[in-house]
């Protein structure tokens, strides 16, 4: 864990009950000894919002956003809402003086976006976008893969975004396109699609997306499949397979392939294939993993947060860093809306 200049603990408002929010980002929050939950607020669902606060003695709760804008004993806030309040709420927060970590994806158009990056810079408050994978131990370890040379040249990589056995229940946000701005692509890809560029050092430029999307598993507003190819600047090309409810998965979500002119290497199951001291060989992290998704992942991504708030850095994802992400998904859906590429 990261250490600070202040023992002071930072009040943290939560901003949605959903598992995101009670499951992960809370958890994080009551372990950090740096943190106390001062508020949290739900807009749509008083008896969740009850729930959560009387279980985890929460003690303020709201169900207005402009009630928890003017508590001056609330210092951060974690926003875990449906996608098309995350820009207008992280804006709010933003003005009001709080700290904002916002999920992903943060907003439903780059436009959106860039104006959440304006709020920020104006208030002079940190914006981070939680993109978890980001603060994974492994992703990490492919980080340095990439960083080390032993890969050559990267000419191609796969993204898997698809989450086993799982797809949202009909009637629910995420399948109303207006709440969610997109079905797989927006939802799930959006992860491997940051993850990816952060591989790179957030060094990589989307130039051009082609993208097909469709239904074949339930009739929804959004897609439950979708498939994209990705040109960057540095002549990679990127294939994505994301969807909702599939039969079968390559990889688990979140995983990302890398192939080079000097060896190969992926993240899920994480390990590198290539040559040492002219020795051909397949090597893994030390550490088995032990689950897919870890509680560590959202302890680090917290505590990063908190240590850019105290020490005044920039944290792992910025939201001029989770941009990019945006663009490669909005230029997704206007290519499969054409049925031709889209050049960014």
């Amino acid at each position: 864990m990261s250490t600070s200049k202040s023992d002071h603990k930072l009040r943290f408002g939560l901003v949605g009950t959903g598992v995101i929010v009670r499951d992960y980002h809370l958890q994080a929050l009551l372990r950090n000894p740096r943190a106390e939950v001062a508020a949290a607020a739900n807009l749509v669902d008083p008896k969740s919002l009850e729930d959560m606060t009387s279980r985890f003695k929460i003690p303020r709760k709201y169900t207005d956003f402009d009630d928890l804008a003017r508590d001056p004993d609330v210092d951060a806030v974690v926003i875990g809402v449906a996608n098309y309040l995350n820009a207008p709420v992280s804006i709010k927060l933003l003005q009001a003086g709080k700290h904002v970590l916002c999920e992903k994806p943060m907003a439903l158009s780059v436009k959106e976006a860039e104006a959440m990056v304006e709020a920020a810079s104006a208030s002079g408050r940190k914006l981070m976008i939680a993109h978890v994978w980001r603060s994974d131990e492994e992703m990490h370890w492919l980080r340095d893969v990439v960083r080390s040379g032993r890969l050559g040249k990267v000419f191609k990589a796969k993204i898997h975004a698809i989450p086993q056995g799982w797809g949202p229940e009909p009637g629910t946000w995420r399948t109303q396109k207006k709440l969610s701005g997109g079905g797989a692509m927006a939802d799930i890809a959006i992860h491997g699609i940051d993850a990816l560029h952060f591989v790179f050092g957030d060094t990589l430029k989307p130039t051009r997306v082609y993208a097909t999307m469709g239904n074949h598993f339930r009739d929804l507003e959004v897609e439950d499949t979708a498939a994209a190819l990705v040109d960057y600047d540095n002549g990679m090309t990127v294939q994505i397979d994301a969807g909702y409810y599939c039969k079968t998965i390559n990889s688990p979500h979140g995983a990302i392939e890398l192939f080079g002119t000097e060896g190969y290497a992926r993240m899920l199951q994480t390990e590198v294939h290539g040559t040492v001291d002219g020795r051909w060989g397949v090597w893994r992290p030390e550490t088995p993993r032990r689950e897919h998704i870890s509680p560590v992942m959202y302890e680090w991504q917290m505590d990063n947060f908190i240590d850019c708030i105290v020490n005044d850095t920039q944290p792992i994802c910025d939201a001029t860093q989770a941009i990019t992400g945006i663009r490669v998904v909005e230029a997704a859906y206007q290519s499969a809306q054409k049925g031709e590429a889209v050049t960014i």
